[in-house]
């Protein structure tokens, strides 16, 4: 516990970050989902077959799962706070339809006849009369959407919006027990003031009249009162640092949601810094064809891309090819297709490869993936989520080698090797400069039949970006030739079992290279 609450400290100045993002992106949702959600509770009453065709269709946005969404409506909308906020607000709407529609119908009819025959027209029938009297029960599902949103609002650091959700993503693909419970904890914490807040003003709102205790109201008021004063104060400080920082250069870095690639997306950050005026925003997505969507459409300026991941998921090249073969197809189809363009390699390659404990390997004579082939279908393969849909990993690799398996587990990349060790499969496949490799002496497999395409990283910009940002392509440039194999593995093992936060990791690297000055 100890151990916790002193990482958890050392982390503050990110966790408040993230809580600022978290509360931007539900707060925002929520407002938006009350302002529309409210009235068309109001609306739908009038028509019981309209209120059924409008909650049908709030409900079905409940029923898509929300990650779905997300990645759905990247296309559309690019990645950011805006998607995130719309899809959160689609999420949003029904418990506020509902709660106003059932909370408004419920109220008796004969009050309603009786503020009629006082001469009330029907707008202030429903000022006076209906909205008080149905507010505890559309505050319900206000309060109810609100902790909803809150919860979902963590996925949203998939497509780059921020919040909580980052640090447990994070933890997870790191295997940082610690740093979930540094996302997570805020997150129940978040919720369970934010349903209190909303109790508070439930209570402000409510008819004195209808409350247990109405001399708690004026109690009430003081600490809605209170609570306004530190949003408000809270707002005015946010749009002053905006407009600190608005006409300051910045230069957009994305990187993919796991521990490599975001070393990579921080050490580009960091020499973008040092050797340039601009300010860095470091943007981490998820994987598969969401960062490759956001560079495209310019919602980042430059992120590290693999070029087999680019030859083979992006273009859907499937002849073999060396190292440079495939730089240059990469580079000149870049150009031509998607407006993109990519610098030379960082000196270092990443490939995919099967990986088992040696004890294992060793009873069954197993030193190639051919080897594996005889034993397979009784063992049980994990690997990450991307790898079991593209040509260049499980599909493409069950034909060339045909190979089955008894099972297959797809799981968060920072779970798989932990899944290994512990017994629960026979095979990983992991990146093969993954730092748990060397620390669990785990064998890996030869590819024997050189199935996986070389997968040598390169920084991606958008074409003509050099142009326009010379000196930031300059500075990312002394990162060519950087790296190899050997280090990239220390480093990706020292940010996942370091105690000194990544950051410095880097830093420190970045300086001892003679990459940038101390």
């Amino acid at each position: 516990m100890n151990s916790f609450i002193r990482y958890f400290i050392e982390k503050l100045p990110e966790v408040y970050i993230a809580l600022m993002q978290h509360i931007q992106i539900t707060g925002l949702a929520v407002i938006i989902a009350i302002v529309i959600g409210v009235p068309i509770g109001i609306f739908i009453i009038r028509s019981e077959r309209l209120s059924k065709i409008v909650l049908t269709v709030a409900g079905i946005f409940q029923t898509i799962p929300s990650l779905a969404l997300f990645g759905l409506i990247i296309p559309i909308m690019g990645i950011g706070i805006k998607p995130a906020v719309f899809v959160l607000f689609l999420y949003s709407l029904l418990p506020i339809i509902t709660n106003t529609y059932i909370g408004i119908k419920g109220v008796d009819k004969s009050t309603i006849q009786a503020a009629i025959g006082m001469g009330m027209t029907n707008f202030q029938v429903l000022l006076k009369v209906k909205l008080p009297i149905a507010v505890a029960v559309i505050m319900g599902g206000i309060r109810i959407s609100t902790v909803a949103t809150i919860g979902t609002a963590t996925i949203a650091a998939l497509i780059g919006a921020g919040g909580l959700g980052e640090l447990i993503f994070r933890g997870i693909s790191t295997s940082n027990n610690n740093l979930v419970l540094t996302g997570a904890i805020p997150t129940a914490i978040l919720a369970f003031v934010a349903n209190y807040i909303l109790g508070i003003l439930e209570k402000v709102l409510t008819p004195g009249g209808m409350l247990a205790n109405p001399k708690e109201k004026k109690r009430n008021i003081f600490i809605a009162k209170i609570i306004l004063a530190i949003l408000l104060l809270g707002i005015g400080y946010k749009i002053y640092e905006n407009s600190k920082e608005k006409d300051v250069p910045t230069v957009v870095v994305g990187h993919k949601n796991y521990t490599e690639q975001r070393i990579l997306g921080i050490m580009m950050s960091q020499v973008i810094e040092a050797k340039t005026p601009y300010k860095v925003k470091t943007v981490e997505l998820g994987t598969g064809t969401v960062i490759f969507e956001a560079i495209k459409s310019g919602d980042i300026d430059v992120y590290p891309e693999y070029t087999g991941v680019a030859y083979a998921a992006y273009l859907g090249k499937k002849e073999k090819a060396d190292a440079k073969t495939i730089f240059d197809i990469i580079k000149s189809e870049y150009l031509a297709d998607h407006n993109l363009d990519i610098r030379e390699p960082m000196g270092f390659e990443n490939t995919y490869a099967f990986t088992m404990k040696p004890e294992v390997a060793q009873k069954y004579g197993i030193k190639t993936i051919s080897d594996l082939k005889k034993y397979a279908n009784n063992m049980i393969l994990s690997g990450p989520h991307e790898f079991m849909e593209r040509e260049d990993g499980l599909l493409g690799i069950q034909k060339a080698y045909n190979i089955k398996f008894k099972g297959i587990l797809s799981m968060d990349q920072g779970l798989v090797i932990n899944s290994l060790v512990s017994d629960k499969i026979e095979v990983a496949l992991v990146y093969s400069t993954d730092g748990l490799i060397a620390k669990h002496k785990l064998l890996l497999l030869e590819d024997d039949l050189k199935f996986f395409p070389p997968y040598e990283v390169v920084v991606t910009m958008r074409k003509g970006y050099e142009n326009t940002n010379g000196d930031v392509i300059e500075a990312l440039d002394s990162l060519v030739g950087a790296l190899n194999e050997t280090e990239m593995q220390e480093l990706n093992l020292m940010a996942i079992e370091s105690d000194e936060p990544i950051e410095k990791i880097i830093n420190r690297f970045l300086i001892e290279k003679g990459i940038i000055e101390k």
